[in-house]
């Protein structure tokens, strides 16, 4: 692969050497800001900022991105620009998956994938931690979230959990046979009042 040190002499029109070379390295926003529009011109700037990531003692304006911009990037994950070019990682991680987010955009296939494949992981690896101690309710949930029968372990907490919750609930009390609702309540027979005459019925 050619280098950038190889490029620069034989690419014409380069706009780092038609303008003020001290632009790129200004500690003015607004001239570091003039000097990234300039880059996302240039014919090289993708070589020029993956030079830029690659040694990371480097200071200004490389390839359209600031320091600042390519900090984040020092991990040594795989890395691109965009088509707006943003620096950003490859996509297929964790971590590229939540960048998207990041970027106001729906994650793309792969980091979808690599994003189920993340969740999956982590439910397996706490699966484990539950079985460790013997099963739990928990761990039943974590089997019927990855998609599979529940262990023996993890069913027999289920099925315990549920019988002490049935005992928990206190039995319905009905009422006692040869009594009669109270006044007022639905079902109890309208008493005459005292000292009341049967009305006669007219033949």
């Amino acid at each position: 692969m050619t280098s950038l040190h190889d490029l620069t002499p034989t690419t014409p029109g380069l706009p780092c050497r038609t303008t003020d070379p001290d632009l790129w390295f200004s500690k003015s926003s607004t001239e570091r800001a003039l000097a990234q529009a300039l880059c996302r011109e240039c014919p090289l700037q993708q070589p020029c900022a993956q030079y830029a990531l690659d040694n990371p003692e480097l200071r200004g304006v490389w390839g359209g991105t600031t320091a600042a911009d390519r900090r984040q990037f020092w991990t040594g994950e795989p890395c691109r620009l965009d088509e707006f070019g943003r620096v950003r990682l490859l996509c297929g991680s964790e971590r590229a998956y939540r960048a998207h987010f990041g970027y106001r955009e729906q994650p793309c296939e792969e980091c979808r994938a690599a994003h189920e494949e993340h969740v999956t992981a982590e439910r397996r690896a706490r699966l484990a931690e539950e079985h460790a101690a013997g099963g739990s309710v928990r761990g039943y949930e974590l089997h019927r979230l990855l998609g599979e029968e529940a262990c023996e372990a993890c069913r027999g907490k289920r099925r315990e959990k549920s019988k002490a919750r049935r005992r928990a609930v206190p039995p319905r009390r009905g009422r006692a046979r040869g009594t009669s609702a109270a006044p007022g309540t639905p079902g109890a027979a309208s008493a005459a009042p005292a000292g009341a005459q049967p009305l006669r019925i007219a033949s």
